[in-house]
């Protein structure tokens, strides 16, 4: 694999679809990272979320998630909605009525950060 998805910084955009047969893919824009797991999971509209951080310290992970090392967590872009012409804010119902929107999936994806950083506080103590 080429490092061609390394910014100069060593960050890079990972992409990772949501689901159950799911699929990744990093670039040095989100909007690449999102088309390149969009097309690599096939079907006609997926559910993918991007991360930015450092390219060799994130990682898709068997189910889906993502892990990264604890001294640089990485910054949460969203959750969109790709099909292959279009990338939107994913929205209430854009899948099931049950799951939440690209908003909600920030505040999540916040709210998990602060708690690991409490743990890390609390660790170091």
């Amino acid at each position: 694999m080429t490092d061609n998805h390394v910014l100069p910084n060593g960050t890079t955009f990972l992409a990772i679809t949501a689901g159950l047969y799911g699929s990744w893919a990093k670039a040095s824009d989100p909007v690449t990272a999102m088309k390149n797991a969009h097309k690599n999971a096939g079907g006609n509209k997926n559910a993918v979320y991007v991360i930015h951080g450092v390219s060799d310290e994130i990682h898709c992970t068997q189910m889906g998630g993502y892990e990264w090392k604890n001294e640089n967590p990485p910054t949460p872009l969203g959750i969109f909605t790709v099909t292959n012409r279009s990338i939107k804010a994913l929205a209430k119902g854009d899948f099931h009525k049950d799951h939440g929107d690209c908003e909600e999936w920030m505040i999540e994806q916040l709210d998990q950060f602060d708690r690991w950083k409490k743990m890390r506080e609390e660790e170091e103590k």
